[in-house]
């Protein structure tokens, strides 16, 4: 004589409950880098194919032809706190329309930046990807600027603030340079 045995079956609603619930449980843990610490935004941009995270409370702004450098695209973000300058910090990435070498990024950042001093200019790799990152300032603004190099496109990430804001903002902007990616 064959029994037959009763299978446990689970809820079809339980798997899509516990997913939902788990998914809800995770989006909290991530974009966060500490106690205190504001929340990241991911940002991406299929058009220009990049992706960076950018402070959750910061205001992103498109800039079509970015003063610093001419004929070129900016997207960027600004501190919610602002003066009578303007806003005390600011996040770029700048995508110039026609490539160029470093060497000729940084002369036209030279050229279009009134009185900018380079205090230091460093061999570094972002997306592992052969950078450089340059330090430096004009009478109104402190500036650290990376300039990425890849295939047929130059990604420029500009971070500027006002002397005595610079180094409150900074590790924001090492963090959206940590997760610039270029998107295939």
């Amino acid at each position: 004589m064959v029994t037959a045995r009763a299978t446990k079956r689970p809820c079809p609603l339980f798997a899509p409950t516990l997913l939902s619930w788990m998914f809800l449980i995770l989006s909290g843990c991530g974009g966060m880098k500490g106690e205190g610490a504001i929340p990241q935004k991911l940002y991406i941009d299929a058009t220009r194919s990049f992706a960076v995270e950018f402070p959750g409370n910061w205001r992103r702004f498109l800039d079509p032809d970015y003063p610093v450098l001419p004929d070129a695209d900016a997207v960027g973000w600004e501190a919610p706190e602002s003066v009578d300058e303007g806003s005390v910090a600011r996040m770029l990435v700048v995508i110039p329309h026609t490539p160029a070498d470093n060497q000729r990024v940084q002369q036209k950042i030279a050229e279009n930046l009134p009185g900018f001093v380079v205090t230091s200019s460093d061999e570094v790799e972002v997306f592992d990807l052969p950078s450089v990152e340059i330090l430096g300032y004009t009478p109104q603004r402190n500036y650290d600027i990376f300039l990425i190099d890849a295939q047929n496109v130059q990604y420029v990430l500009v971070y500027s603030a006002l002397p005595e804001e610079f180094d409150r903002h900074r590790s924001q902007f090492e963090d959206l340079v940590e997760s610039f990616e270029i998107l295939p």
